[in-house]
């Protein structure tokens, strides 16, 4: 066994020495040098303090075997930041001014003792946390009839997916005269509220109060949308990075031209002396090799990552058929890679994504890290489907994601989430605790390749500033998904198609089991759109239920669903869909019933249901079995909502069915309309008692408490 080597780094240092801990190298590449160099594996300790990145550290199979940490207990921060020597002198109205070296690389982050600032914008941030505080509407969408006073060269080019030219707005809102309004960035909700886009600012139009939108709006991935970037004027936005906005505490705005920064320090802030850093880099570190020369064993421990750059107007990628559009970029950034690892790390408001293990990686481990006010995702496990073919193998592979606390992502992108999959292959998401969030918690982008495991995580508190999702949300939509049934108010819905060979892509089980899920509105598991090849079990939903949508082969059994905003729903079913759904409890009150207006199957009120069936198929079953179930509501009594299939292109109004009729339906005969008896469930203990009904029918008890963060993975700096 080869002996391992520590080799030392302390940033305070005068000279640079040869890497012992009495005289350490200044810089990581010096010591990465220094271990690329020997023939055992090594250890790069840094020393405490702030190692201000000029460029990205990068390893590749060359460091095999190499760990990056802290030395002993030090706290260090790795950072894309710079330094700003900032001598400040009174501008106007509160407002300071620094001239900045003419060299001084431009930043769309400012940190100032570590807490991110606002850039100048309209309308001011607002810290209520309340949904779209500090947000206004349009008042109109500029059409394509309409003549654009500063044209582009490829605006008569026409496609599919034509993007918004741009918005109307109230000129008593905006009162200020944008004298640079090109400096400009809108931020703005696409139209079904699914994720926000960004645009530079191309001119504005102050006669007729029109906005111009620029480079951008790539942020929205719905490749079976005709028009994935509309907006309406339900559409909330801001304007980000416009001088004449600069009004409030904490904002800021740099002029690049002059290199002037401009800055209202909050009232807790004391400019002379505070430390004050611009973001600089998008990716602090790359872990990159090949499939045919991987970088192995390579270990992350310990460190703090913070202030990267913005990515929300870097070029974006469609990885499947999801929803989804992503920057393939984060601060620690793996592709080629077997057997890496990143450990107990904090990363710390960064401006884009924060893990991301791209294409070609085998058992790479995320665990025990916690993320926080993340510009978008957490971690990200992506591949590529048009790489994976003969030999070539694009994507990542028996990874894990464990013990990590996530909270407060997507400050920028609202279309994120704490773990996302898209395109991979037996991926591990256990024992995370991840809570407010935009957007979902765990989100499987597509079915390729399956044969994941998500379990005992903890979330809660997401989909708060998006709808039509969950905490957990999947989306089938490979190649044997119809993209026509799924076409919304259209008649051939009449005709339902067969559920096919899922297999070709789904080709293994994702299993979903022993989570906890709280929230007050969506699903708690939402399959959508053809996700199919599931076994969900064992988990618990308060407040929030599941959802099938399309697709096929579903076993959903021994869950418990208590007091959901949507009542549980099979949702545009396939023939032959081959699901399975039994041994469940769902225990339903009006008081906490809140139905998803799902797009065009406007559902109106809740009364009472604990089924819904939305489209289901027109012939056969409507599911292969429904049964030996626990159900229990506040009216007392059964009821279902059945919406069939429109006729002759006229939509049929929803249906209540009773006990009755739902068994003469062949559905549940031999469940149980009766109080499955909690043993706790004020203190989040939903195991049933020795007498309980729901016990008879098949339900056994799963263990409660197990869920989020094991105990071993909770010593590192959690806040």
């Amino acid at each position: 066994m080869m002996e391992e080597k520590t080799i030392h780094v302390d940033g305070s240092t005068a000279e640079s020495g040869d890497g012992t801990v009495e005289a350490a190298f200044r810089t990581i590449p010096e010591a990465l040098a220094a271990a690329a160099r020997r023939a055992s594996p090594a250890t790069v300790a840094l020393h405490a303090g702030v190692y201000n990145l000029p460029e990205p550290i990068r390893t590749d199979s060359a460091l095999s075997g190499t760990t990056l940490t802290r030395w002993g207990s030090d706290r260090v921060t790795i950072s894309g930041g710079v330094p700003l020597d900032c001598q400040w002198t009174p501008y106007r109205d509160g407002i300071l001014q620094c001239p900045l070296p003419a060299d001084t690389p431009q930043f769309t982050q400012l940190f100032v003792e570590g807490e991110r600032m606002i850039r100048a914008r309209y309308p001011n941030y607002d810290p209520s946390g309340e949904k779209f505080a500090g947000y206004t509407k349009p008042t109109g969408i500029i059409g394509e009839d309409v003549v654009s006073p500063c044209p582009d060269p490829d605006e008569d080019m026409t496609f599919a997916h034509t993007p918004a030219r741009g918005i109307c707005f109230d000129p008593a809102d905006i009162t200020r005269r944008w004298q640079e309004p090109e400096t400009g960035v809108i931020h703005i909700f696409q139209a079904h509220g699914w994720g926000n886009l960004q645009w530079e600012l191309k001119c504005v139009d102050w006669d007729e109060n029109r906005m111009w939108f620029g480079d951008g709006g790539y942020q929205m991935g719905a490749q079976w949308c005709n028009d994935p970037c509309a907006v309406r004027t339900r559409s909330h936005f801001f304007v980000e990075n416009i001088f004449e906005e600069l009004d409030a505490p904490g904002e800021w705005y740099l002029d690049e031209e002059t290199k002037v920064l401009y800055f209202y320090p909050p009232a807790h802030v004391d400019p002379a002396t505070a430390a004050i850093e611009g973001s600089r880099l998008k990716t602090l570190v790359v872990i990159k090799g090949t499939q045919k020369e991987p970088v192995r064993n390579v270990s992350i421990r310990g460190i703090r990552f913070a202030h990267a750059d913005v990515t929300y107007l870097d070029e974006y990628d469609i990885p499947s058929l999801g929803d989804w559009s992503i920057v393939r970029n984060g601060a620690v950034f793996l592709e080629g890679t077997r057997d890496c690892s990143v450990r107990d790390c904090m990363f710390d408001a960064l401006g884009g994504n924060a893990v991301f293990v791209n294409n070609y990686n085998r058992s790479a481990g995320i665990s025990g890290n916690t993320f926080q006010y993340l510009g978008e995702s957490a971690i990200c496990f992506v591949g590529d489907h048009y790489k994976t073919i003969g030999t070539r193998r694009a994507f990542p592979y028996e990874c894990r994601a464990e013990n990590n606390l996530v909270h407060h992502c997507g400050v920028f992108g609202k279309q994120v989430a704490g773990v996302y999959l898209s395109r991979t292959k037996r991926i591990t998401v256990g024992h995370n605790t991840i809570h407010t969030m935009p957007r979902a918690g765990i989100c499987i982008g597509d079915g390729t390749w399956g044969g994941h495991v998500i379990e005992f995580n903890h979330v809660y508190d997401t989909c708060l500033e998006t709808g039509d999702h969950g905490p957990f949300n999947a989306w089938g939509r490979e190649r044997d998904w119809c993209r026509i049934q799924a076409m919304h108010g259209d008649p051939t819905r009449e005709v339902c198609h067969h559920a096919g060979d899922i297999y070709v892509d789904a080709m293994e089980t994702v299993v979903v089991r022993n989570n906890f899920f709280r929230e007050t509105a969506g699903w708690g598991l939402d399959l959508d759109d053809g996700a199919s090849n599931y076994e969900i079990y064992n988990n618990l939903c308060v407040g929030v239920t599941m959802k099938l949508r399309e697709g096929a082969q579903r076993t959903i059994y021994n869950n418990i669903w208590v007091h959901g905003a949507n009542s549980v729903c099979f949702h545009v079913g396939n023939t032959n869909n081959g699901d399975r759904y039994f041994n469940n409890i769902t225990v339903m009150t009006t008081a906490g019933a809140n139905p998803e207006n799902d797009l065009h199957f406007a559902m109106g009120e809740s009364f009472g249901e604990l089924y819904t069936l939305i489209f289901p198929p027109p012939t056969g079953p409507m599911m292969e079995e429904v049964d030996r179930n626990c159900f229990y509501n506040d009216i007392g009594e059964f009821v279902a909502r059945i919406r069939h299939r429109p006729q002759g292109g006229k939509p049929i109004e929803a249906a209540k069915y009773s006990l009755e009729e739902w068994q003469a339906l062949g559905f549940d005969q031999n469940s149980v309309f009766a109080d499955p008896l909690f043993v706790d469930p004020d203190n989040d203990d939903y195991r049933v008692r020795e007498d309980s009904p729901a016990l008879t029918v098949g339900f056994k008890n799963f263990e409660m408490g197990q869920w989020g963060i094991t105990p071993e993975f909770r010593h590192f700096e959690r806040s």
